[in-house]
């Protein structure tokens, strides 16, 4: 793809998400007017709704590993690890509200799948490893906490959406309430 054609490509992604967590009826039309870009070059990219939605699903996990990329070389440890990966991926409120609302549609997509149970693995690697290192109560087990990852998530996110508090300061009280939960004292 050309410059433009990427460009373009990214523009209607981006005005895809933004719609759909809104109205999960957005047509494509809609999402060309906000896009700004002509009814054509959207039915060029994408033929239905749903392989946008699909698009807009896997640029979703892009993401969340493009704000984590770096994690490995910052962290001092594993536990700084699971630190940086919420302050990273909390302000990601509209891509984890998007994944939210399209789990069905998404289900039936392998490349998706996929990708998403490739982050799932590496976080619960991260987790062995803090278990492994001591840092970790080895009482709970690596599913456990990585529920407990999640639900951390979904309060900073629901936290920073609501106004109750900034991305930063959400981040900082699930690393804060993770670290009260599962780790040694």
């Amino acid at each position: 793809m050309d410059v433009r054609t990427l460009r373009s490509r990214q523009a209607i992604i981006e005005a895809g998400l933004t719609l759909f967590i809104h109205n999960d009826d957005s047509t494509l039309v809609d999402i060309a007017k906000v896009a700004k870009v002509g009814r054509a070059t959207v039915y060029r990219q994408f033929t239905h709704k749903e392989q946008l939605q699909e698009a807009i699903g896997l640029y979703c996990l892009d993401r969340f590993d493009e704000v984590n990329g770096d994690v490995e070389a910052r962290a001092i440890d594993s536990l700084d690890a699971i630190r940086l990966i919420l302050q990273n991926t909390i302000p990601l409120f509209a891509e984890f509200e998007f994944l939210r609302k399209s789990e069905r549609l998404l289900a039936n997509n392998s490349e998706f799948q996929a990708r998403s149970q490739m982050q799932n693995d590496e976080l619960r690697e991260l987790i062995e490893l803090a278990l492994k290192h001591g840092f970790l109560n080895d009482a709970f087990s690596v599913e456990w906490i990585l529920h407990l990852f999640d639900g951390l998530l979904w309060a900073g996110y629901q936290a920073t959406q609501s106004g109750i508090c900034s991305p930063a300061q959400a981040a900082e009280f699930a690393f804060y309430s993770f670290k009260n939960g599962v780790c040694h004292r």
